[in-house]
């Protein structure tokens, strides 16, 4: 007797953004129907929204409540990435919705980021560079900064802010660590402070907090002022979480030396930056200690595959 097997099908997946292919791929195996909607805007989705179970995303679009709303028959929304602010978590959770996101998969990308930033930073690598196409050769003014013996404090001990950590145990650092909502948290290399340790403290502070109405401008003139070591400081967590002016001001006051960012408040919600703002803003973006990437810290040619394996292993788990 022969046996027959068929997939059951779990209705349609939403995919608001290209994603990657192994990661739809997956879902068809699991029984799903991929609705891909990649360009279309949201009062365009009704119908998509209404009948999908999942909805894949990045951070081209952002599900408001209203959007939620439309969605009668989601169950679950799966970001290809680490933070979850384009999305009304709060009605989700109270509608029952799963919200996963894939920041295990690329922590180390931005890592090892982060780390780039500091050290171009402390050796000023990439100002002796551009001096150079200038024909200047000016090795007296471009002197570094060990970090070895140095101490360097962690804003928030997730997923991010862990991988940099350990990234940054064999740099013979002394490392500290305050995250407001975690306690017993930290390996043994690392030492769990309050915030105001960890100001007084700190040569350098790296920010890996998520973007909440609690973390808008969580890093400002006040802020700063309270930080009685600092050197370096860099954001690769959200572009919202520091506040650019007051940190420029505070940069050109001389209350620290350099300034590292993969992020920038001035991005829109989708994380773009439109090059007539950065126009806007030349005098800081050319200040010879600042360092800005374009918000790639946690992209790498392994972590988008690997963020897509990993969404779909927690939507398997639901």
């Amino acid at each position: 007797m022969q046996t027959h097997y068929y997939r059951v099908s779990k209705g349609w997946v939403l995919a608001l953004d290209f994603t990657d292919s192994t990661l739809e791929e997956g879902l068809i195996r699991e029984g799903y129907k991929i609705d891909k909607k990649y360009n279309e805007t949201l009062p365009q989705l009704s119908k998509s929204l209404e009948r999908a179970e999942g909805i894949i995303l990045r951070s081209r679009l952002s599900l408001d409540k209203p959007a939620l709303k439309k969605a009668i028959n989601l169950k679950w929304i799966g970001r290809l990435g680490s933070g979850l602010e384009n999305i009304d978590t709060e009605y989700a959770e109270e509608n029952g919705i799963l919200c996963l996101n894939a920041a295990e998969g690329n922590m180390n990308a931005l890592a090892e980021h982060t780390l780039g930033l500091l050290l171009n930073l402390s050796h000023n690598i990439s100002r002796a560079n551009n001096e150079i196409r200038s024909a200047l050769w000016r090795r007296q003014e471009n002197i570094g900064w060990e970090l070895n013996g140095s101490t360097v404090g962690i804003i928030g001990y997730g997923p991010m802010g862990s991988a940099f950590g350990s990234i940054l145990k064999s740099m013979g650092v002394k490392i500290i660590s305050y995250d407001k909502y975690l306690k017993n948290y930290a390996p043994s290399h690392i030492k769990e402070v309050d915030l105001e340790t960890l100001q007084d403290e700190s040569e350098v502070i790296s920010i890996h907090l998520p973007l909440t109405k609690e973390t808008v401008n969580f890093v400002d003139k006040n802020f700063i002022q309270r930080c009685k070591r600092l050197r370096i400081l860099i954001n690769t967590s959200r572009g919202k979480i520091l506040n650019t002016a007051d940190t420029f001001n505070s940069l050109k006051e001389k209350r620290f030396q350099a300034l590292g960012l993969d992020v920038i408040d001035l991005e829109e919600k989708s994380l773009e930056l439109q090059e007539s703002i950065l126009k806007q803003k030349k005098d800081f973006i050319d200040h010879p200690q600042v360092l800005i990437t374009p918000h790639i810290a946690g992209w790498s040619k392994q972590s988008f595959p690997r963020m897509g394996e990993i969404l779909l292993n927690k939507i398997r788990e639901i």
